[in-house]
């Protein structure tokens, strides 16, 4: 089973831009995810079309299980 967090930020242009981090720690606490997505937003490292981030709207962790068939 795979796990990823879901990070969905606020951005600039009043859109929403979304970011996939793989194998998450699953005890990240609101402040600590928060504080984390602060740093990237105040990096300027993120330029996505839809705008510049300005906040966190939601984060969730997602579990995927796959089955191969062939």
């Amino acid at each position: 089973m795979e796990k990823r967090l879901v990070v969905v930020f606020n951005t600039d242009a009043n859109r929403r831009f979304t970011m996939n981090f793989r194998n998450p720690n699953e005890e990240i606490s609101e402040a600590e995810l928060l504080e984390a997505a602060q740093k990237l937003i105040d990096s300027d490292a993120l330029d996505p079309m839809q705008g510049k981030p300005i906040g966190v709207h939601s984060a969730k962790v997602v579990s995927t299980d796959t089955q191969v068939i062939i």
